[in-house]
């Protein structure tokens, strides 16, 4: 995807689909995570990482989508975050 108006960043195991470079093409910010990624780690590349884009990128509105593997457990992701991080998570956008 090559529209200059949606600005993609992606918290993904990189291990997971390594060799899909065409889903990745369309990603402008990519932070590749390693297995049982945990709960504080993830955190932090988050906060870092979208501070960052919203600094960049400065959208009129955001779509924000957890994910539906990374939860602690799944086979999918293999990461390790729990479900009170994934529950609770929220992003202060002001």
């Amino acid at each position: 995807m090559d529209d200059e108006r949606v600005f993609i960043m992606d918290m993904y195991n990189r291990q997971i689909y390594p060799h899909d470079h065409y889903a990745k093409n369309g990603i402008k910010c990519k932070i590749e995570l390693e297995n049982h990624t945990n709960d504080k780690t993830y955190l932090r590349l988050l906060h870092v990482n979208l501070e960052k884009c919203l600094n960049e990128f400065q959208p009129d509105f955001v779509v924000y989508n957890a994910g539906t593997d990374i939860l602690e457990g799944d086979p999918l992701g293999n990461l390790d975050i729990t479900s009170e991080v994934y529950i609770y998570l929220r992003v202060d956008f002001n």
